[in-house]
């Protein structure tokens, strides 16, 4: 992996299906009501392949292209168009496997920050910032899904 780079890795058990945990965490329009990094998602394509356009706290722009939409099993996706005055690029994979009558939902997510010396030295901070992050906004979706 590249040195200015970071990994996030969390999963979450949600004692739903996982075509309804999918269905939930997929729809933009529930985007900002669980993750609060995320200020404005607009869908710019469904098909053939799924194209969002986000933009989230710190005031950054980026469009994420589907690779794989597979429901209710997995999705991976590539940023692309990024604005942002330290991310140059990133991607993820989410997946949702069958666990205890619920759902086990991992998320695997890495960003790549530009090659600036001082961003380098803060690439721990942002770790430990984006793995809390990610950790709440699971949190937050598994509770308003269990609640439906």
């Amino acid at each position: 992996m590249k040195p200015n780079a970071i990994t996030i890795h969390q999963s979450i058990f949600i004692n739903r299906s996982r075509e309804e945990v999918w269905d939930f965490t997929q729809n933009y329009e529930n985007r900002c009501k669980w993750d609060t990094s995320i200020v404005e998602a607009k869908v710019l394509q469904a098909a053939p392949q799924r194209i969002i356009r986000l933009k989230t706290k710190g005031n950054n722009l980026m469009t994420f292209i589907y690779k794989l939409d597979d429901r209710p099993s997995k999705t991976t996706l590539a940023a692309k168009e990024i604005t942002s005055s330290y991310i140059e690029s990133g991607g993820g994979s989410w997946t949702y496997e069958n666990l205890n009558n619920g759902t086990l939902w991992t998320q695997t997510n890495t960003l790549v920050f530009k090659n600036k010396f001082w961003l380098r030295l803060l690439i721990p901070l942002y770790k430990l910032i984006l793995n809390n992050q990610a950790k709440k906004a699971m949190r937050r979706a598994k509770k308003l899904i269990e609640q439906t």
